[in-house]
């Protein structure tokens, strides 16, 4: 039983024989633009096409191709920001290296730096570093940082649906404002004139804190007093990925679960539109019973770690 089942784990039908050789065909002879060559070694990869002869991808890499599997995903990467900017037009990156400075990017992004580069100049003279240039252009627009001295940013809905379905009500948000709160549509919320610093916090908690830096720690200080106290039942948090912090440390310590987003969040603006997504990238960090319950609703948004009790 065990040789039967080693042997179909390896097996490929015809059909995939002739995808995986039609695929290489492309890689050995042709090289002829690294976007038909990531686009093969993705549908080689994520069609496990290389297991046959090979244990994993990183085996076929090395010993088909003497390729990293580093450079392998770099070139992948590169092709599929390329296939993404097709719907602009003709123009599209020449070589790895210039799609490469657009891989910082979201996908909409990605499409708008290109298409300030492809208006600004000739295509004979778009290079890497003028991309690179383009991309630190548009990341020098306004952006979330916990010390940016900016508090007003609110949280996308997906989010907050996610956090109702996991603690089944949000009693409180203690860092809102009348805007904010038509979409956590909180019982109680305290906007900047309250000041939630000086009010009871309990229940249910959902925060998405003031992100400056005189503020952030003392938001995240109080809402781990009142869960430690027994105040809050359930609380999750959105902050930046600020590791380097002794807030963000604070709350990952104290915490059961938490998730290091996989896309930077898009906040929405005081006047209710998607603004620029931060430099940083973002977590959700979840305080109560149900860690369980919470990685398998957030996993969708981004890897869960949870907190060794």
């Amino acid at each position: 039983m065990t040789e039967e089942i080693e042997q179909t784990k390896y097996q490929i039908s015809d059909s995939e024989l002739a995808q995986l050789k039609a695929y290489e065909s492309i890689i050995e002879h042709g090289l002829k633009t690294f976007t038909e060559v990531g686009s093969a070694l993705m549908d080689i990869r994520d069609k496990r096409l290389y297991r046959a002869d090979y244990e994993t991808f990183e085996d076929y890499c090395r010993e088909r191709w003497s390729m990293s599997r580093f450079y392998a995903h770099r070139i992948i990467e590169a092709a599929s920001i390329t296939t993404n900017l097709l719907p602009i037009g003709n123009i599209i990156p020449r070589t790895e290296s210039q799609a490469r400075p657009l891989a910082s990017l979201e996908p909409d992004e990605e499409r708008e730096v290109w298409q300030r580069v492809i208006t600004s100049v000739p295509e004979t003279e778009i290079t890497a570093a003028r991309v690179q240039k383009a991309v630190d252009e548009y990341k020098q627009k306004p952006y979330v940082s916990y010390n940016s001295g900016n508090n007003e940013w609110y949280t996308p809905a997906e989010y907050i649906y996610a956090a109702r379905d996991v603690m089944g009500s949000i009693d409180l948000d203690p860092a809102s404002s009348e805007l904010a709160n038509k979409t956590v549509n909180a019982d109680t919320y305290y906007t900047a004139e309250d000041d939630g610093l000086t009010k009871e916090w309990f229940g249910h908690v959902w925060m998405n804190p003031p992100y400056s830096s005189d503020l952030i720690g003392k938001f995240a200080d109080k809402l781990i007093s009142h869960y430690q106290n027994g105040d809050i039942e359930e609380a999750i948090v959105l902050v930046n990925n600020a590791t380097e912090t002794n807030w963000f440390q604070t709350l990952l310590e104290k915490c059961l679960a938490v998730c290091f987003l996989k896309r930077r969040v898009k906040f929405i603006d005081t006047e209710g539109n998607p603004s620029g997504a931060p430099l940083q990238g973002q977590a959700i960090l979840y305080f109560g019973n149900k860690p369980a319950c919470f990685g398998e609703r957030f996993k969708e948004f981004g890897v869960i770690l949870y907190h060794d009790c």
